[in-house]
């Protein structure tokens, strides 16, 4: 990589430090002058539409709480087909208009999607991350969509902020009524570039099984029966849990010195732990508490999801997560019931 100014290369080396990865890194052209893919504490909530004036004014007290905290960090915005008044498809932070303006240029006929980043670039991805999808009304009639919104912060923030974090996402569950979501560990990569950058999010997943997969929005509509995982926080309506809570004898499976449950209203978040895990293959690839919730939550687990990954940089040496290999990512966390016992212990150890 060449750096036309020492200032440059600097910057670079700052965000190396930050574990930004360079753009297109791991495919056969070689990495790109621009952060790629970055690890981040991600939260992800599945609801039901965005086209009713009540779901947009939720979704605009959403993004009010995250830029309470992400404000000096944000600096594009990314709309599909925006309508006429609400700027281009890509503008620079500063330029945009109030959230609630914008949606009100869009019909309740027509669906949005809005990618707020804090890359350098406006093809650059960065840790503070926020996205919403709504559903129109006719998707919602149709029965085969659903909205979804993801927020995202620095592994560090998170970690001397934790309670701003799990406060952000039980308020953003409730004010969206959300069917289940989950956040933890991810790896951010491009959205605009998401092509090049599909291997190294395969390739981090394969370092930390309690890595995120996929693009939430492009996953959303395959997420409508049932839930993708578990993980530090986990949301799930009423009308699932209520399914399976008297099938397991919960407090003797998710002991509460570990586990808190948190109501939202239509739904409980069962937060698994005091801050996310990262499942590292060269620690612990499969963290006890990730373990016996998945045991609990997995009757509510799609049986198969397609592809997590869309693009065509696949190799054998770093293998996108396709087919069946999604399907066993979905599966990481699952074991048999002779080693209950085994985790149980690893937990109390």
């Amino acid at each position: 990589m060449h750096f036309k100014k020492e200032q440059d290369y600097k910057a670079w080396v700052a965000m190396q430090e930050k574990g930004a990865i360079g753009g297109g890194l791991l495919t056969p052209q070689g990495g790109e002058d621009y952060v790629g893919a970055i690890p981040a504490i991600r939260a992800v909530l599945y609801f039901k539409e965005g086209f009713s004036d009540e779901m947009r004014e939720a979704i605009a007290q959403c993004f009010d709480d995250y830029q309470a905290h992400a404000k000096a960090h944000l600096t594009w915005l990314w709309q599909d087909e925006p309508p006429n008044g609400a700027g281009g498809a890509s503008l620079a932070f500063e330029k945009v208009k109030p959230i609630r303006n914008i949606l009100k240029l869009y019909s309740p006929m027509k669906a949005f999607n809005f990618l707020y980043t804090s890359g350098k670039e406006k093809f650059a991805t960065g840790a503070w991350e926020f996205y919403v999808g709504g559903s129109s009304q006719w998707q919602v009639k149709n029965g085969k969509y659903q909205s979804s919104l993801t927020f995202s912060m620095p592994i560090d923030w998170v970690g001397e902020n934790s309670k701003a974090f799990i406060d952000l996402f039980i308020k953003c569950a409730q004010r969206l009524k959300a069917k289940h979501g989950y956040a933890g560990y991810a790896c951010l990569i491009s959205r605009i570039r998401s092509d090049k950058n599909e291997p190294t999010e395969a390739f981090m997943a394969r370092r930390a099984w309690a890595m995120d997969v996929g693009n939430p929005g492009l996953l959303s509509n395959r997420l409508i029966t049932g839930i993708k995982t578990v993980n530090w926080l986990t949301a799930i309506s009423y009308e699932w849990f209520n399914s399976i809570k008297e099938e397991e004898a919960l407090n003797s499976e998710l002991p509460m010195n570990w586990f808190i449950g948190y109501d939202y209203g239509t739904g409980v978040v069962i937060q698994a732990g005091t801050l996310p895990l990262m499942g590292s293959v060269e620690s612990d690839p499969l963290p006890a508490p990730y373990v016996l919730l998945n045991r609990v939550l997995k009757p509510l687990r799609v049986e198969k999801i397609g592809d997590l990954h869309r693009g065509n940089y696949s190799t054998d040496e770093i293998p996108l997560i396709k087919g069946y290999l999604a399907n066993h990512w979905l599966a990481r966390f699952d074991i048999e019931d002779d080693q209950k016992l085994e985790y149980f212990t690893k937990l109390q150890d």
